[in-house]
């Protein structure tokens, strides 16, 4: 579990964002919802170490800052925006996601090989094993990298934008895959810029708004307050029974 209480983190030109009171927890996906530059971004360097901060970002009950760089590595992964595609096969990507978890010498051992096959499974990726990321498209890369960090195994997965470069139906396959991570049990933190598909795949969603956490509650609890999306999107969502739509939640005026 992941809790932030009265945490602020500044940047050089004094921009500073404010988290006051929000927990994501195991077991569970949640959607960072957002316009432009509110900070969903900044809350998950934050969590990770990669910003600096003051107040209580607890990981596991333990104050963040305070953990050394293998011992956050161990409790939360992180993917990035913005992935590079660099000149490296799929297997080795991925078995860099037991770096945490290994000794001085890096030397892989049977369990880091248990880990980076069921991380290649999981993610639909074991026939790409052995090409190099730049034969892959987008959507390929992109699980790729999610395979790197399903091999971290972590109990919380911080993911920044994962979908961006997928067509649709990739997207529901990355989907499908993350469902089942959190039915295993790890907790899923995803930044998005997609309504309807953050509502329709989260358990939980964190609405940012002017550098400042407004909400953390369920879809349905944010569908219902149509005057909070309203200020911060100029729309809300709602919800349909119609089976045969591909996201049960549609963004309407």
């Amino acid at each position: 579990m992941i809790e932030i209480r009265d945490a602020v983190t500044h940047y050089a030109d004094r921009e500073s964002f404010y988290f006051h009171n929000i927990t994501f927890e195991e077991g569970k996906i949640t959607s960072v919802i957002g316009r432009n530059g509110c900070g969903k971004s900044t809350l998950l360097k934050m969590i990770v170490g990669l910003r600096p901060y003051k107040g209580a970002v607890m990981i596991d009950g333990q104050q963040s800052r305070l953990l050394s760089g293998k011992e956050r590595s161990r409790k939360v992964s992180y993917l990035p925006q913005n992935l590079k595609s660099v000149n490296i096969d799929v297997g080795t990507l991925v078995s860099h996601g037991r770096y945490a978890w290994q000794s001085g010498m890096r030397r892989m051992s049977a369990k880091d090989f248990e880990k980076l096959d069921q991380a290649l499974a999981i993610t639909g990726m074991t026939e790409y094993r052995n090409k190099n990321l730049s034969e892959l498209s987008g959507g390929e890369r992109q699980r790729a990298y999610l395979a790197m960090v399903v091999a971290q195994d972590t109990p919380m997965i911080l993911l920044d934008e994962p979908t961006t470069y997928m067509d649709v139906t990739v997207q529901k396959t990355f989907f499908d895959v993350l469902r089942k991570l959190s039915k295993e049990g790890h907790g899923i933190v995803m930044v998005s810029h997609h309504l309807e598909q953050s509502f329709s795949y989260s358990d939980r969603i964190c609405l940012i708004h002017d550098k400042t956490a407004l909400f953390n509650g369920t879809p349905d609890e944010l569908a219902d307050n149509g005057a909070l999306l309203q200020k911060v999107f100029g729309m809300r969502v709602k919800r349909s029974n119609d089976a045969d739509l591909l996201y049960p939640y549609s963004a309407i005026k």
